[in-house]
């Protein structure tokens, strides 16, 4: 068994209504300085390059992934947003591959509280996600006008799944994991998961998730991709007292599926730790076990 904890398949408004496909390929490029760092050596992600749904089930059936989160997205104007309705669909017709976790916009909390509402009464997700340093105007994970979300997360049993790293803001000062701390110590009851880890500040992220035994984290490709800066930190972490609270993640399209769970296969992990970066962890966090 593994599951993916965040994946963006080519599915309705994850094409039609943002950046995400077609994603170029290396030989799109005619010089290969302009590869995207994120983007160089990834091979088998024709479903990406065509942006294709039937390719992405084929390419998943063959992966070794059983399991996937979808998360959806509401961001500022002009950046790729994925409608709730299509992410909730996923998963009801295909429950066996996907679960879904629909977006909420931090910038507009009165509207999240009420989605939150809606979506676990007719959908009964598991979890949402929010991309704070993307919302306009940008907030801070610790700003206190965003407790009524988390509040509304820990009376429903809901998962909070923030995106922070230096690709996920206007600035470094929006994935500081200061503001994790805040506001996982505010709210102790809230399951809060970080994917990318905070990269670049991986020491001091992995500082408040000792403090906090309720931050979790899915450092995607800043783990997967061999040579990749401060990636050892997150094994170490993982190996230790991380072990219960660490994911396994593509975050596709940025890297093909069946390349990324490979590439995170080869790290140094403890066999034991392994299984549960793999899917033990996953399968604890979103009640799958109980079910």
């Amino acid at each position: 068994m593994v599951i993916d904890f965040r994946t963006r398949p080519p599915y309705k408004s994850f094409v039609t209504k943002g950046n995400f496909f077609p994603r170029p390929m290396e030989d799109d490029f005619e010089r290969p300085e302009d590869v995207p760092g994120i983007y160089r050596d990834s091979i088998g992600i024709e479903s990406a390059r065509h942006g294709d749904f039937q390719l992405y089930m084929d390419e998943l059936s063959g992966s070794g992934i059983d399991m996937q989160v979808v998360q959806g997205r509401k961001v500022r104007p002009g950046m790729a947003t994925v409608d709730n309705e299509d992410v909730c669909r996923l998963q009801m017709q295909y429950p066996k591959q996907f679960i879904s976790f629909p977006a909420v916009d931090p910038a507009d909390v009165e509207g999240a509280v009420a989605e939150i509402e809606y979506y676990v009464k007719t959908y009964g997700i598991k979890g949402i996600a929010m991309e704070p340093g993307w919302s306009m105007p940008p907030v801070y994970v610790d700003d206190r006008k965003l407790d009524p979300v988390y509040a509304a997360c820990e009376e429903h049993g809901l998962i909070c799944a923030f995106t922070l790293s230096v690709l996920a803001g206007e600035d470094l000062s929006y994935c500081n994991p200061i503001a994790v701390q805040h506001a996982a110590l505010r709210f102790p009851r809230v399951s809060f998961t970080v994917s990318h880890g905070c990269w670049p500040f991986v020491e001091e992220f992995l500082g408040t998730a000792l403090q906090c035994m309720n931050v979790y984290c899915y450092p995607d490709f800043f783990c997967n991709l061999p040579n990749m800066p401060f990636a050892d930190q997150f094994v170490r972490a993982a190996n230790s007292f991380m072990r219960y609270r660490m994911m396994f993640a593509t975050s596709y399209p940025v890297r093909p599926l069946k390349q990324s769970l490979e590439q995170f296969r080869a790290l140094p992990f403890e066999p034991e730790v392994l299984e549960l970066l793999l899917h033990e962890n996953a399968e604890r966090l979103l009640g799958l076990k109980e079910s």
